[in-house]
């Protein structure tokens, strides 16, 4: 009993945990919450009771992330980008990386302008990359405006991610078009924490394409993708989490007076 109890503890705990994360992250710009899904330890047959099984108790057989669209929020900044259906923005990492490329993926488009001219994330300070020959690469507008950054007037990106900057002489000047990433197993991606992923074996290699094309979602100019976490539902889950993560810790702890109660009478 005392094993099945424990077991019943780890994955109420677990449980909890991922609850927590999914609560904790509910006001985070294109977070995905996530999900423990349990399964049950096979029974043991008992030799002396020949079609008797005693259950195991059960374990957290994976964590897994839901993709579902966000609630898309309307915050008319030019600096706001939402993608609506499949795809993550794909940003350079600012560190070291020993040499090699290393990207990160998220449905996060809160962005703004450095005072070199570079797109990128306002939370993180990563580049925003853009497709060119087929390759990420970063976006700047100081070549659109012969380095001068203030006679830029508007920015703006269609629906098909393609940048262009408008300036105070009246002329219009496309930069280039967002790098859009989508992976086989999405799953697979490793969160870096909040809304950002890293490529792995698991998710398999990263297909850069143009948004609204090959199945790649959209791009909404002036909008935010809300984290896909109902606080309601959260809530419900934690609280059955909590009792039985209790109850499971009520049959341990009486397991264990059993046990020593035993030892003692034996021991009289």
């Amino acid at each position: 009993m005392m094993k099945t109890a424990l077991t019943g503890v780890m994955s109420a705990s677990r449980d909890l945990s991922v609850i927590s994360n999914n609560l904790a992250n509910a006001m985070t710009i294109g977070f995905k919450r996530s999900t423990s899904q349990f399964v049950d330890v096979m029974g043991m047959s008992q030799n002396d009771r020949p079609g008797v099984d005693i259950g195991q108790g059960s374990l957290t057989q994976v964590v897994r992330r839901s993709d579902s669209q966000g609630n898309i929020k309307t915050t008319d900044s030019a600096l706001d980008l939402a993608l609506v259906g499949p795809g993550h923005f794909t940003f350079g990492e600012t560190g070291p990386t020993n040499g090699e490329s290393s990207y990160i993926y998220s449905r996060s488009g809160q962005l703004q302008i450095t005072a070199q001219g570079q797109l990128v994330d306002r939370n993180s300070g990563r580049p925003l990359m853009a497709l060119s020959g087929g390759k990420p690469q970063p976006i700047n507008l100081t070549a659109a405006t012969n380095g001068d950054l203030a006679g830029i007037q508007s920015l703006s990106i269609n629906t098909k991610g393609v940048i262009s900057v408008a300036k105070l002489d009246g002329t219009i000047t496309p930069i280039g078009t967002l790098a859009i990433a989508r992976f086989n197993n999405e799953d697979g991606l490793k969160n870096q924490g909040g809304a950002a992923f890293t490529e792995t074996d698991e998710s398999g290699p990263v297909e850069l394409g143009r948004a609204g094309t090959n199945g790649m979602g959209v791009i909404r100019q002036g909008a935010l993708e809300d984290a896909n976490v109902d606080m309601t539902a959260e809530m419900l889950r934690m609280i059955q989490a909590q009792q039985a993560y209790n109850g499971n810790a009520r049959a341990l702890q009486t397991g264990s007076e059993m046990l020593r109660s035993s030892i003692e009478t034996l021991t009289r």
